[in-house]
């Protein structure tokens, strides 16, 4: 995907800057909070996952620094993976908001 040179490192830290946000965030929680572990388990595979999703989109919008024969073929490859882990880690922040929900009841 073709964009202004500067924007693919404006992405890369604004997703690295929202992402250590949320780890803070999470983190903070659990010492202040700390009523269910499994719940922030499942919040802290979320965030890991995300990361990984948030890498790969990344990774395959950004055409001008892997250039190669099979760039839209590697690029479509990324994307795939992104949107899997993108999947899974929204499965695993439901589950994790869900369990901090139920434990309060």
């Amino acid at each position: 995907m073709f964009l202004e040179e500067e924007v693919y490192g404006m992405l890369h830290w604004g997703f690295l800057i929202v992402m250590f946000i949320q780890l803070l965030y999470i983190i903070s929680l659990w010492k202040t909070k700390q009523p269910d572990r499994v719940a922030f388990i499942y919040l802290i595979v979320y965030l890991s996952l995300f990361s990984l999703a948030g890498v790969n989109l990344l990774q395959a919008i950004n055409t001008f620094e892997h250039q190669n024969p099979m760039g839209s073929e590697t690029a479509s490859l990324n994307m795939g993976y992104a949107g899997i882990l993108w999947s899974l880690s929204v499965l695993f922040l439901l589950r994790g908001i869900s369990r901090l929900i139920w434990i309060k009841r």
